[in-house]
């Protein structure tokens, strides 16, 4: 049985992903900076599936509170076979109004979160096989003139990812960036978005339990998007 890390849990991705996974029967380590969420979604995982289960709350940017989740998992769950980067931020911005603060926000969680995330599970993670995927976005391909923070942002994870398959590749950890176009869920706020052109949230978790599910491939980077947007 597979005992899998999720950051971000409490998202759309998160939500769907987690549950789609207890009904595998994986053990979870959940984690979130949304408390409360968390505390439902957990509830409603163990009663509905029966699921180990380990969750903690807070910014995936402290590196503490993330060694110590980690350290947690694996003892109350075993070592980790995957984890799931799904922890991350959009903020909109225009260059005569972007703010140092908005920058640092959106590299803290975006980039420095998948970078802290990545080295605990590594410290946790099974001697063989293990997977770590991480979310990126096809902003990272095709720029948004509406975010260039986030373009920025999701770059730096595509060339991060790479960068840690070549040092844990030799530790039989596999990396996997997936650039996803847009896709509904919370994540948007109050945007003035068409939601209807956009992807689903199962349909991003059908390309990352692909990835899980066929352990001898390595896929460096997968982009997709919905054919209503190409």
């Amino acid at each position: 049985m597979s005992v899998i890390a999720v950051t971000g849990c409490t998202g759309g991705m998160g939500q769907n992903l987690c549950a789609r996974l207890a009904a595998k029967g994986a053990s979870l380590a959940l984690c979130s900076n949304q408390a409360e969420q968390l505390k439902e979604q957990v509830q409603t995982l163990e009663k509905e599936y029966g699921v180990k289960t380990v969750s903690a709350a807070f910014d995936i940017y402290e590196e503490e509170p993330v060694a110590a989740f980690f350290a947690q998992a694996e003892e109350k769950l075993g070592k980790i076979d995957v984890l799931v980067n799904l922890a991350g931020l959009s903020i909109p911005t225009q260059m005569e109004s972007v703010t140092a603060e908005a920058f640092d926000k959106m590299m803290d969680v975006n980039v420095k979160g998948t970078l802290f995330a990545s080295k605990h599970y590594a410290l946790h993670a099974v001697e063989e096989g293990g997977l770590i995927v991480n979310i990126g976005s096809m902003a990272a391909r095709k720029a948004n003139g509406n975010a260039p923070l986030y373009c920025t942002a999701k770059s730096a994870v595509n060339m991060l990812s790479t960068a840690m398959q070549i040092q844990l590749g030799p530790k039989k950890i596999r990396v996997t960036t997936l650039n996803p176009g847009g896709t509904d869920t919370p994540f948007w706020g109050t945007r003035a978005v068409d939601r209807s052109k956009l992807m689903q949230a199962e349909d991003v978790v059908d390309v990352i339990l692909f990835v899980i599910d066929h352990p001898k491939m390595v896929f460096y980077a997968i982009d997709f998007e919905s054919a209503t947007r190409i």
